[in-house]
């Protein structure tokens, strides 16, 4: 029999919803139970199913395997929410000055001495903000090994460091992890050579949802 798609199913309909740990999560917020897969990886005879409540929160992957009829459902991990990128603290450097060293567009920048519509009086320091694979179902460390592997391929990250202006430059990873499950955040020893190697700081943060 030919492997088929792996069901499509709402978190309620799966055997998981039964386990402690979701049938509390679906007791605290039931919105969960009616959730369907947001996103799907099929490899062969195994697959991946993930679920998620609202963008940027924690999400479950359901993992599947075929077994010659069926798709048979297997574990469920719980993981946290990542909100993964660069950021840099300015002083007397325009945004624009390290958008065109990077040639690379931020996702968020201002100067110091800024003012807008929804602040009162003047920013006391700029900054330039560079987000990495935003709202897709990744891990924490895969955002930052994508970010890390970005800014070797950039040959002017280092004049960018070299300005006197860029007074902190560090990854931030805020995190939003499951009540029930916080999780958090482990890297292997590659990424934090990376992060040194690139004179970057970590700064992270975890929530609770």
């Amino acid at each position: 029999m030919p492997v088929v798609a792996p069901p499509h199913l709402p978190l309620l309909r799966l055997r998981c919803s039964r386990s402690d740990l979701l049938r509390s999560l679906l007791e605290r917020q039931p919105a969960w139970g009616h959730v369907a897969p947001g996103h799907t990886q099929q490899h062969g005879e195994h697959a991946v199913s993930s679920y998620r409540l609202q963008p940027e929160s924690f999400f479950l992957q359901v993992q599947w395997r075929w077994t010659g009829e069926r798709w048979d459902e297997r574990d469920v991990a719980v993981v946290p929410g990542a909100t993964v990128a660069l950021r840099l603290v300015l002083d007397d450097v325009a945004p624009e000055r390290v958008t065109a060293l990077l040639d690379l567009p931020p996702t968020r920048a201002f100067a110091k001495g800024d003012s807008g519509p929804h602040r009162r009086g003047v920013r006391d320091e700029g900054l330039w903000i560079h987000e990495v694979l935003p709202h897709g179902f990744h891990w924490a460390e895969e955002k930052i090994g994508e970010l890390t592997g970005l800014l070797r391929a950039r040959s002017g990250w280092r004049a960018v460091l070299s300005q006197p202006g860029v007074t902190w430059a560090g990854v931030t990873v805020q995190l939003r992890g499951c009540l029930e499950r916080l999780g958090g955040l482990s890297l292997e020893s590659r990424l934090l050579e990376d992060l040194v190697g690139l004179s970057l700081q970590l700064d992270v943060a975890l929530v609770a949802e």
